[in-house]
């Protein structure tokens, strides 16, 4: 069996989603926005980027500037999330 190699867009992309995952996470927590519906966004966010803006995404590419991107993007997600959980907090009665 072949072990399985990422790239290092993916692997620049991972570390995003860690720590934009764990300040994410810690801001949830520290503001009281309900931890389940943090998850789910969180994941609503990277599953629509994977399919919306993925497949243009230069997952092929090692320059900074695409490694960048995949950091940014990886960290946005988790807040993507955050948001998403703090206006349901805020929009519930």
């Amino acid at each position: 069996m072949k072990p399985q190699i990422f790239t290092p867009f993916a692997k620049a992309q991972a570390l995003g989603v860690a720590l934009g995952f764990a300040t994410a996470l810690a801001a949830t927590l520290a503001t009281g926005v309900g931890v389940r519906i943090f998850l789910i966004a969180s994941a609503l966010a990277w599953f629509g980027w994977e399919f919306i803006l993925g497949p243009r995404a230069p997952s092929h590419e090692t320059t900074p500037r695409a490694l960048t991107y995949a950091g940014a993007t990886g960290f946005a997600f988790p807040w993507i999330g955050f948001g998403l959980a703090a206006l349901a907090a805020w929009a519930a009665p």
